[in-house]
């Protein structure tokens, strides 16, 4: 038999009205997962007579009975004939003692089960639901699906919804899985190159598991990862096999903080940031709502485009890169710590966290020099000196910092901050790739984002009193806001038109759903327009704010991007060059081919008139204005 696991039942079964004139009756079924038995989570609320249970998941063979299976209050289907009866969809059903089983063949969603207990009578039930079979009556029609199906074994004898439970909390894969993604008529994709990939018929191989923290364990709605069984272009974005479906449950704004965040990262010209699209996602045949395909974070010729750096690495000519860290919030194993330095007085400190993402297993050779670069970077910072800029990129730093600003993130510099150092002597370490713009929008538009933390921000409050690096911010910002910067809301105008029927869709899936323990319920975007509007007024307001602070660009209209550092990159240390490979910062890749990509990282072949593009040639980047 097949054993489906049900998730969250919004039946508060401890309130329950029971009269003794009237049996205590349960749904048994192949969905209770031992064998019919009796599962209180599946008892009725019985008001008088009247019984009912809401259910997230219905699927499989199912009676309605006690919990002797005494043929007096044993309901089943009256049809005629072999077999079970389908439920496969809302309607009535006449129960009769014992009957033949009910069947649900493919996944129903958001079901009541509802009938009046009249003794010794046929009993009629009424069954109600948001959702069947993939969920398209739920889905706004709008945009494409990803369709996910997970299931027990390699066989795919039967679906395994714990994919689904509002309980998952690890981050182990589900290995037995499949996709296809349909464009599902999207005209404004369509136009821009995207294409359907796989299909109901022949789905695609896949991994998937859930990620996050808080955004993990603290919604129903859950973001996941992508592992494909082969490198795929998802809607335009880059080719490679690693992708997340972020749901953004937490985002009131819009769906907009990351989006806006990314679209500034790009356009100021940052080494990488991700790309991502609205896509509508049904796993197991449940609608999930919206969510946004995601270039996952990779060491990547297309992506974080460095040196690949192998696990365990103990030779000193390779050992200086290529590397992919993450200033953390939370202690993990992968992971050197050491005490925050700071130069400003009364700065809430925390413990500087190194966690290392790429490659993930160190060498004692490749500790050392992680933990000596960051060492020499934490006393550079907690003394005000310059020689942070012989190890730390100035320009990616000040670039970084304006967007995070911008935005007025309270959180950045705090977990999901990432830096990136290739290999050989010359190299610097970047800031960069953006990710997680969960809070932004979330300071004030009048101060700086980094008075107003709980946590702290590593690094950030001290480099702000070091005048070459403010002198850098003033000078790329002077240049970005009267270039990059503009079209940003004709962007944030655009993604609200596509994403408003979604959002409605995804609020009427997730309205009133239970949350995890702790939890706390899915955003509500109902009013894209309403947030679009909050969302450009503090764009608005924490822009002309920093005129103030930064520089009035708009007396300076002609400011051209300011001409990048050029203090000398700090000598490697004597234990590794011996034999290092030479790689030199300020070689000549005239040569190289120019490509363009656009704000979402699709390569562009010929860039319109008027429109903002990323320029790469070689391993660097800039944006251009054509």
């Amino acid at each position: 038999m097949r054993k489906i696991l049900l998730s969250a039942f919004m039946a508060a079964t401890a309130a329950l009205t029971v009269s003794a004139d009237y049996p205590t009756l349960y749904l048994r079924g192949e969905m209770t997962n031992d064998g019919w038995g009796v599962n209180e989570e599946l008892r009725f609320n019985n008001d008088n007579g009247t019984y009912s249970l809401h259910l997230d998941q219905l699927s499989g063979r199912f009676k309605i009975a006690d919990a002797g299976w005494t043929v007096e209050t044993t309901f089943g289907a009256n049809s005629g004939g072999d077999g079970e009866v389908a439920v496969s969809g809302g309607g009535s059903y006449t129960m009769t003692r014992p009957g033949k089983d009910f069947g649900c063949d493919g996944t129903l969603t958001d079901v009541t089960l509802k009938f009046v207990y009249n003794e010794g009578q046929d009993l009629i039930l009424e069954v109600t639901t948001g959702g069947i079979q993939g969920g398209d009556d739920r889905l706004s029609g709008t945009l494409p699906v990803l369709y996910i199906n997970v299931y027990t074994d390699e066989a795919h004898s039967s679906l395994n919804n714990e994919i689904i439970s509002k309980d998952l909390d690890h981050k182990n894969y589900f290995s037995f899985a499949e996709y296809w993604l349909d464009l599902n008529g999207c005209e404004w994709m369509e136009a821009e190159g995207a294409a359907s990939v796989g299909s109901k018929e022949s789905p695609l191989p896949l991994e998937i598991k859930a990620r996050g923290n808080w955004t993990r364990r603290g919604f129903a709605k859950k973001p996941f990862k992508l592992k494909l069984g082969k490198k795929q272009t998802l809607l335009g974005l880059t080719k490679s096999k690693h992708f997340a479906i972020l749901a953004h449950a937490d985002d009131q704004r819009g769906y907009m903080k990351n989006f806006v965040g990314f679209n500034l990262g790009k356009r100021i010209g940052l080494p990488w940031t991700p790309g991502q699209q609205p896509v509508e996602v049904v796993i197991n045949g449940d609608y999930r709502g919206l969510y946004f395909l995601t270039e996952s974070i990779r060491v990547d010729e297309e992506r974080v485009n460095i040196t690949e750096l192998d696990d365990n690495v103990s030779d000193p000519a390779l050992a200086s890169g290529g590397y992919l860290v993450e200033l953390d919030n939370y202690d993990e194993e992968n992971q050197i710590r050491m005490e925050e330095k700071s130069c400003v007085d009364n700065q809430l400190l925390d413990v500087l966290r190194v966690t290392w993402d790429t490659p993930e297993v160190y060498s004692d050779l490749q500790k050392r020099f992680i933990t000596d670069q960051f060492s020499a970077m934490n006393d550079a910072v907690g003394a005000n000196s310059d020689n942070l800029w012989s190890y730390l990129d100035l320009d990616d730093a000040a670039r970084y910092y304006i967007v995070e600003e911008i935005i007025s993130h309270t959180e950045s510099y705090h977990g999901s901050t990432y830096l990136f150092r290739d290999r050989g002597e010359g190299q610097k370490w970047h800031f960069s790739p953006l990710w997680d713009c969960g809070n932004a929008f979330s300071g004030p538009d009048n101060d700086f984002f980094y008075n107003h933390d709980l946590f702290g921000n590593t690094w950030i409050p001290s480099m702000r009193t070091n005048e070459t690096f403010n002198e850098k911010v003033s000078q790329t910002w002077l240049w970005f806001m009267n270039n990059g910067f503009n079209g940003v809301y004709d962007d944030i105008d655009a993604y609200v038109s596509h994403l408003e029927a979604a959002a409605k869709a995804d609020f009427r899936r997730w309205d009133g759903q239970p949350a995890p323990d702790g939890g706390q319920g899915v955003a509500d975007n109902r009013d894209m327009q309403s947030r679009k509007n909050e969302v450009v007024g503090k764009l608005r307001a924490k822009t002309e704010w920093l005129k103030q602070v930064f520089g009035d660009y708009t007396a300076s209209p002609s400011a051209a991007e300011p001409a990048r550092d050029t203090t000398p990159a700090a000598p490697l240390p004597d234990y590794l060059t011996s034999g290092v490979e030479n790689v030199d910062a300020d070689a000549d890749f005239s040569s190289s081919p120019v490509e363009y990509f656009d704000l979402t990282g699709r390569r562009v072949a010929n860039p319109a008139e008027g429109s903002v593009v990323i320029e790469r040639r070689g391993p660097s980047a800039r944006t251009v204005r054509f």
